[in-house]
């Protein structure tokens, strides 16, 4: 879709929303307008733009699209199909939140089939492999936020790691729960968390230059798990934050 199409227009939506589409090499290809559409909608729920259970009103996305409601109304039946989605009453189409314990299951499962991604690619690495382990560890810790660059080398590190596993089908299902726990995981990130994954990269790397894949393995394991503890943590503190802003009763004096 043409950038031209999308200037000029007035919009209600922040573009802050869609800005992944620029940076993020992935989403550049060429696409029909409904599968635009769809993956930028698709990419900025992944990535925490929208809140869960929060509306997409389709007359704004249209205008600020520079497109008509139907291919709108297209791509939504799309991630309506995936699950991102849901339409409720009076037409209306809601972001799809998930629960702590969806979240935390998700996050146990990308863990352990990780684990076994690097189980069968540690033994093909070769001299490159390492080189380019140490080389995004060392790029990653020059990165001091969550934004775009510290999402495009974690990727590319964890990518790294199974680079060699020649199982496609696993990497897939992999990169399909990252995606959908990615919102709550920047959302609880925070600068001491940061500091703390980047080293246990290097833990990884350190563990894979022994040739140690046993422990490599498992680093990598409660690496990931430290996610959802994370996330937990976030849950909670918003929890009682929220309750501690909830309206106190106000008491009625008895007649003395």
């Amino acid at each position: 879709m043409d950038e031209s199409d999308r200037t000029g227009l007035p919009h209600k939506i922040s573009s802050k929303k869609f800005a992944r589409m620029q940076w993020d090499p992935n989403l550049r290809e060429r696409k029909t307008i409904t599968d635009y559409l769809a993956t930028a909608l698709r990419t900025a729920i992944y990535d925490g733009q929208f809140e869960d259970r929060e509306a997409l009103n389709q007359v704004e996305l249209a205008e600020f699209f520079g497109v008509s409601r139907v291919p709108i109304r297209e791509a939504l039946r799309q991630l309506q199909a995936e699950g991102l989605v849901q339409n409720i009453a009076h037409h209306k189409t809601v972001v799809v939140g998930l629960t702590l314990d969806q979240i935390v299951e998700a996050i146990e499962m990308r863990g352990v089939l990780e684990a076994h991604l690097l189980r069968k690619a540690a033994p093909k690495f070769q001299k490159t492999d390492l080189d380019r382990l140490r080389r995004v560890c060392r790029e990653t810790d020059t990165i001091k936020d969550y934004g775009s660059d510290w999402v495009l080398k974690n990727w590319e590190f964890h990518r790294a790691l199974y680079s060699r596993a020649e199982s496609p089908a696993i990497v897939s299902m992999v990169e399909r729960l990252q995606l959908n726990v990615e919102r709550y995981a920047r959302r609880a990130g925070n600068p001491q968390r940061q500091r703390q994954a980047a080293e246990e990269h290097w833990q990884i790397v350190r563990a894979l230059e022994r040739k140690d894949v046993a422990n490599a393995s498992a680093l990598l394991e409660h690496h990931i798990m430290n996610t959802a503890n994370d996330i937990r943590r976030q849950r909670e503190k918003k929890e009682i934050r929220s309750e501690g802003k909830a309206p106190k009763r106000s008491r009625r004096r008895r007649p003395g």
